[in-house]
């Protein structure tokens, strides 16, 4: 990896205050200061912790790559609201996202937590007056290397603008009927996903196994993934079981899943079965081996969210991918 300076005047002595990321438990903040270098450029720090749940095993084992993302996630929002003026209270609406990192795994844990570096830069996606629409790619750095791309499009609402779309995209009883739906999905097990404890499991199958399809699996009490309450499924939740979905799926190959691309579509109700299927997209030359697998969240006849994990040499920038 090309050698990166770490950008000067960053603290990591104390992570931000929870509200500033959109926490409700201070263990889960990952920032810990940002510098703004020009006027959509800027320098954030975080500290990555040694044991949490969005990297798999503790200990010296690689960092996982959600990390990364959940990085980038609350960077969005700490500097919509302390650089762009977005006052608290208003709902972010995430449409696309991306991670590309290092095949060979993130830098582990050297006895504490891991200090992370972000160049980021902002994009301003609508010049619609009283909307806030922006476009946020991000490199990061790890001991003075660089290890890896991120970004995310999103858009911030004014609450009742919220509140009408959210009414006006609400769907009857009979649109959340998924065909197929089981009355009792079991769990995966959590091997089958990488993890040790069930808790983690957001895969289920019903009566038929196929190795490619499940059913969503929500635990409203996880303390990471449902740190908060929420009106529809988060975004990290579906990114997370799309890449148990691409882990535990039946493929003729091991795939790589340090590089993804996700769109996010409609807003998923949180009492409606949604189910995720893995398939292998079609091959240019059927003789080639499979490079990438697509993942899918379909409720009732709505799409979710979908998701291409493999080759990060393929996939663009987030500006490119919400295109």
């Amino acid at each position: 990896m090309t050698p990166a300076a770490s950008s000067p005047g960053l603290s990591f002595a104390r992570c931000l205050a929870p509200d500033k990321v959109h926490k409700a438990a201070a263990g889960e903040v990952l920032l810990t200061d940002s510098l703004r270098l020009s006027e959509h450029r800027f320098a954030v720090a975080a500290l990555w912790p040694r044991d949490g749940f969005l990297h798999h095993q503790g200990g010296g084992a690689p960092g996982d790559p959600l990390l990364l993302v959940e990085t980038v996630r609350q960077t969005l929002i700490h500097l919509s609201h302390t650089y762009y003026g977005i006052p608290p209270g208003h709902p972010f609406v995430l449409s696309t996202l991306y991670f590309d990192t290092d095949p060979q795994g993130l830098p582990g844990w050297r006895g504490g937590p891991l200090p992370v570096t972000l160049d980021v830069t902002c994009s301003p996606t609508t010049s619609v007056p009283r909307r806030f629409g922006m476009a946020l790619d991000a490199v990061m750095q790890v001991y003075d290397l660089t290890l890896g791309r991120a970004g995310m499009r999103w858009e911030v609402l004014d609450p009742r603008r919220y509140d009408l779309i959210r009414a006006r995209t609400m769907r009857a009883p009979a649109d959340l009927t998924t065909r197929g739906a089981p009355r009792h999905p079991r769990p995966l097990d959590p091997r089958d996903v990488g993890y040790g404890h069930p808790e983690h499991v957001l895969l289920a199958e019903g009566g038929e196994r196929t190795g490619r399809d499940w059913w969503l699996h929500l635990n409203r009490r996880h303390p990471v993934l449902f740190d908060h309450e929420s009106d529809h499924i988060p975004g990290m939740v579906l990114l997370e079981a799309f890449r148990q979905a691409a882990r535990a799926a039946e493929l003729p190959c091991r795939l790589s899943l340090s590089a993804v691309a996700a769109s996010y579509e409609a807003f998923g109700e949180l009492d409606a079965p949604v189910k995720i299927s893995a398939r292998l997209p079609r091959q240019t030359h059927p003789a080639a081996e499979p490079a990438a697998v697509e993942v899918t969240a379909v409720q009732g006849a709505a799409v979710l969210a979908t998701a291409r994990f493999g080759d990060g040499s393929r996939f663009p920038s987030v500006g490119e991918v919400a295109s």
